[in-house]
């Protein structure tokens, strides 16, 4: 398959997708999350073709360093790293000086502060994954750190988002590789081909994904469960029932 990029940028879309449809009380959140994904694009002129080399739509990747796959990527990645502990967990995002129960969108939103902060995080993550490569750490490895110690710091102020940080990035990381592996049979012999060998885990992979990719997916969840709760001030309360059917 030629574009294979592709098609696993669309399988990343499909588990963001459902959710949306089961849950709109957590759009909201999935747009913000997807919004403040897109920077990350720009990121992958460090990833190709040093840890892959997969095939860009209008070979975009070697003229402007990204594609239009990074984009979907990220916008699916972020739709379900972001609330797959709310769906697991039945929790919904309320703003936190409110009482405890479901609340549409946290109204800390509208102004611009929040995305302030939001951005102010992002481009630390990015600067310190800038960090950890220049000092000869390899890319992915970088991000993920970058990730995981930014979104982590961040528990000083907002110890209660531990929990549902951990938990996240678990469940992130089993979505992740759920769409890996449907990514694999559409498309056998794909990790082999298209990913380059790993430098700090040769050879180790879990049911065929490399292990490499499934940490990714970790240290996304993490991110991606911590950073808009702290930016937009919101915390997670117990979602409400769905209501019965009449007969």
């Amino acid at each position: 398959m030629t574009h294979e990029f592709l098609l696993l940028s669309l399988l990343f879309l499909v588990p963001g997708g459902v959710i949306w449809r089961a849950r709109p009380d957590l759009r909201g959140l999935m747009r913000r999350a997807a919004l403040a994904s897109l920077p990350f694009a720009a990121t992958e002129r460090l990833f190709y073709p040093a840890y892959w080399r997969p095939k860009f739509l209008f070979d975009l990747a070697d003229r402007i360093g990204f594609g239009i796959e990074d984009l979907l990527f990220l916008v699916g990645l972020s739709a379900f790293s972001s609330t797959a502990y709310a769906v697991v967990f039945r929790r919904t995002p309320v703003p936190r000086a409110s009482p405890e129960g479901p609340a549409a969108t946290p109204t800390s939103s509208r102004s611009a502060r929040p995305w302030l902060r939001a951005a102010a995080v992002i481009a630390l993550m990015l600067a310190a994954a800038g960090a950890l490569l220049a000092a000869g750490v390899p890319i992915l490895y970088a991000a993920v750190a970058a990730m995981i110690a930014i979104a982590a710091a961040l528990f000083v102020a907002r110890a209660d988002l531990i929990v549902p940080g951990l938990l996240g990035a678990l469940l992130s990381a089993a979505i992740y590789l759920g769409v890996c592996l449907a990514f694999a049979a559409l498309v056998p012999g794909v990790f082999a081909r298209t990913w380059r060998p790993s430098v700090l885990l040769p050879g180790r992979a879990l049911l065929g994904v490399p292990l490499d990719e499934i940490l990714y997916g970790l240290g996304a969840g993490f991110a991606a469960t911590v950073l808009p709760a702290w930016a937009f001030d919101f915390r997670f309360a117990e979602a409400a029932r769905p209501a019965p059917r009449a007969g």
